[in-house]
């Protein structure tokens, strides 16, 4: 009795430790897979000019694509600014004529310490023609002192992460900032 015991124990840990592994299997594929799929579905309505969303049952669509060329650095944009396309992705809100980007540090921004005023950027949304854009300001601010006029006069662009980089505990209250002007004239193709 005791041996089958031991033994239906064993297995019972076995096929809960292989539960485990595939779950980590999964999402580790889902995280290699989901850029490819989301720069497919970009390309796809630049040909259609159609949406086109980057798997059947996703509940959101790459709206732009953003590359800092110094960096060699591309980034699709979606559309939707909930904590589950943030997971896929940086996400966009707008406001007037201010465009706020938002993404993690740790993922998607995790590049955004290495920028220095004066970068740039080029920024393409869905529709419209690329634009060139250069950093102003790079700001480190409180989480509570966090406020962005939306309805500023002229063209915005604003980068949102959560700051230091690097750190692994998730609750930070400090914003790093990326603000962005547009540059007059058109940006060579990429």
């Amino acid at each position: 009795m005791r041996r089958v015991l031991t033994a239906c124990t064993f297995l019972f840990l076995f096929l809960v430790a292989l539960w485990q592994l595939g779950q980590a299997g999964l999402l580790a594929a889902k995280a290699w897979a989901a850029p490819i799929l989301i720069e497919q579905a970009w390309n796809n309505q630049l040909i259609t000019g159609e949406q086109h969303k980057p798997w059947p049952w996703a509940d959101s669509a790459p709206v732009a694509r953003m590359v800092f060329p110094g960096h060699d650095v591309t980034r699709y944009v979606l559309d939707g600014d909930n904590m589950r396309n943030l997971a896929f992705g940086p996400v966009i809100q707008r406001e007037g004529d201010a465009t706020f980007l938002f993404g993690h540090r740790d993922t998607h921004f995790a590049f955004l310490d290495q920028l220095e005023a004066s970068d740039r950027l080029q920024l393409r949304l869905r529709g419209e023609e690329e634009k060139l854009w250069k950093i102003d300001r790079l700001d480190i601010v409180s989480e509570k002192d966090l406020y962005i006029r939306g309805d500023a006069p002229g063209e915005a662009l604003y980068i949102i992460t959560c700051y230091p980089f690097g750190q692994l505990n998730p609750d930070t209250d400090q914003r790093y900032i990326v603000s962005l002007t547009p540059v007059i004239g058109k940006p060579k193709n990429i």
